[in-house]
């Protein structure tokens, strides 16, 4: 054993290579068994003869099917919004801020509120500053799920009092006086 070679690493790399070509014909062989695999019988027909039935047989699987599950919908994800409209009307919002202008289509679904109230669309005007929320759908459309809009808090103007002025005599007289 002079040759500088470890006794287990000669005997180890033959066990090696076994395990992994073990384990990657198992890992081949799971993935092949996971996929469905359909097989369909050969149609025959007879045209020399009218009395001889065509058979077809049902396709073969090899997996089992489980009944069609009803599609899990995802819920769209509101995104929040605020801004100043610049133009409203019944299909509509546009609204404009620091990041741009954006156009939001309404619906029945679209909720409206005025100062934490219900409110309809003819309470928003151009101008208005308002919050919400909208919907993207699969096609990319925005659609506005609600607009908000707080009504500014008016203040009394302040009355300022003028200050009190003397009153002046209506007439001075630098005259001389009269003779007597």
């Amino acid at each position: 054993m002079g040759n500088g070679v470890k006794f287990g690493t000669i005997l180890n790399f033959p066990m090696k290579i076994n395990f992994l070509t073990r384990a990657l014909t198992a890992m081949l062989g799971l993935a092949l068994a996971s996929v469905p695999f359909t097989a369909q019988a050969q149609t025959t027909t007879n045209s020399a003869s009218s009395t001889t039935p065509t058979t077809t047989s049902a396709p073969i699987t090899s997996a089992p099917t489980s009944p069609a599950a009803p599609a899990k919908t995802k819920k769209a994800k509101n995104t929040n919004y605020s801004g100043t409209i610049t133009a409203i009307d019944a299909t509509s919002v546009t609204i404009a801020n620091t990041k741009g202008t954006m156009t939001l289509a309404i619906d029945a679904k679209t909720k409206f509120k005025k100062d934490k109230a219900s409110a309809t669309i003819a309470d928003f005007a151009v101008g208005d500053k308002i919050t919400g929320s909208y919907i993207v759908d699969a096609t990319g459309t925005k659609t506005a799920a609600s607009i908000h809009k707080k009504t500014p808090k008016t203040t009394a103007p302040a009355t300022t009092t003028a200050p009190a002025t003397t009153a002046t005599p209506a007439a001075s007289t630098n005259a001389a006086p009269a003779a007597q």
